[in-house]
């Protein structure tokens, strides 16, 4: 039987958080985007109500919840913030908070995780480089084990959360080479605490979902224990795909999150609005496009329900994670690409008064940008992904 409903508990879920964000977070909205800091006291709201490492075990701080309703939060959260940045905050510590509980040693997770869970840590992803981003496999720092420890040597750019991690003494899940010359089977995965002797910081000034930062690290002999490994040495590449395909699903729901929430505001907008003596919403040159992004948004959302739902058929072990990775990377192909035409289609229903700061469409727009030029894979990479699985490595448009 094919079920497209919410059980009751992700309905109630859904209401008692949406209530919430209208209260404690969607009225500072463009306070987090101009003042380019999420207020500590929503980050203490958040925690105290579940809603960070949501899906992470409860030994660890978390609810144990599904994959399905960690979607929803993350979705409720970007239409509460449109600028998508506390979507992110959340998304990037859930994503890779449960690789952590589920790989790494069960004493560094529930270290980590239950402080991450208080608001008082952060959990974040490590991966791109100056010269690799989408080529996962193409980084170049380097993890070398001597005298009982990892020393790393290395840079790492566009990272999510650096101030953040910094002032809660966080870290990061980070991809390192343990043995190069074996390309994605010398790939090793590391826990990374930002405030260790050796590592330089900086940051970069981004154009949208500015209250949570973005910058760059370098490693210049950092020492990291042996225990510090996330999952067996060698062998972070699946790792890191699950990882990946987990973030993304996250991603998508951020993305339309904040799109369905700017239709909303729009909606209102063009029924209240009166030009001839009628309302903006009764002409077709109007209305007929708005009607049309819905229904493509809702389409979309069935996807990333459908993303969702696989990736906790793979915790359960119904599905391969090739399987769970198809829809992943079919949600984060069609949502910011869709968002970004959507909000800028909401832009012009709106008039002038939609290129200005008295509405957050443009605010909407610049966040979600953010996932449309590349963060947690480029689109391209992503019609990569699917057409590897429709058509075979036989087919592949490039040459390995």
């Amino acid at each position: 039987m094919v079920d497209f409903g919410f059980t009751e508990e992700e309905e109630v879920f859904r209401e008692t958080l949406r209530e919430l964000l209208s209260e404690v977070l969607a009225p500072r909205a463009r306070e987090i985007d101009t003042k380019c800091r999420i207020p500590d006291e929503i980050i203490k709201t958040l925690a105290e109500n579940g809603i960070l490492l949501l899906t992470v075990k409860p030994e660890y701080g978390g609810q144990g919840a599904s994959w399905v309703m960690g979607t929803i939060a993350t979705e409720e959260l970007a239409r509460a913030d449109p600028s998508v940045a506390t979507a992110v905050f959340h998304l990037v510590e859930a994503s890779w908070g449960k690789i952590v509980e589920r790989y790494a040693k069960p004493e560094l997770a529930k270290e980590v995780l239950s402080r991450a869970a208080r608001g008082e840590g952060f959990v974040g992803i490590n991966s791109t480089e100056p010269q690799s981003g989408s080529d996962v496999a193409g980084f170049k720092t380097l993890a070398k084990k001597e005298d009982g420890y990892w020393v790393l040597n290395g840079e790492k750019t566009f990272i999510s959360g650096i101030v953040e991690a910094k002032e809660l003494d966080g870290g990061y899940v980070t991809l390192v080479k343990t043995k190069p010359e074996a390309g994605s089977r010398g790939m090793s995965i590391v826990w990374l605490p930002i405030n260790l002797p050796g590592i330089e910081t900086g940051l970069f000034e981004d154009m949208g979902r500015c209250g949570i930062s973005t910058g760059w690290m370098r490693l210049n002999n950092v020492k990291i224990p042996e225990d510090y490994i996330i999952g067996e040495v060698n062998e972070g590449f699946g790792i890191a795909m699950e990882g990946f395909n987990r973030a993304r699903v996250f991603v998508a729901a951020g993305c339309t999150g904040a799109a369905m929430g700017m239709f909303d505001y729009t909606k209102e907008y063009v029924k209240n609005r009166v030009v001839f003596n009628r309302s903006l919403a009764s002409f077709e040159g109007i209305q007929f496009p708005l009607v049309d992004y819905y229904s493509r948004l809702e389409a979309t959302r069935l996807v990333i329900y459908k993303a969702a739902w696989m990736i906790d058929q793979f915790d359960q072990g119904n599905v391969t994670l090739k399987e769970a990775g198809l829809w992943a990377a079919m949600a984060k192909l069609l949502a910011p690409e869709l968002s970004v035409d959507a909000i800028k289609e909401f832009m012009k229903a709106t008039g002038a008064y939609g290129y200005t700061k008295d509405t957050p469409l443009e605010m909407a727009l610049r966040g979600v940008m953010s996932y449309y030029v590349g963060a947690e894979g480029g689109q391209n990479i992503m019609r990569l992904i699917v057409g590897r699985f429709l058509f075979g490595k036989e087919h592949l448009p490039y040459k390995k």
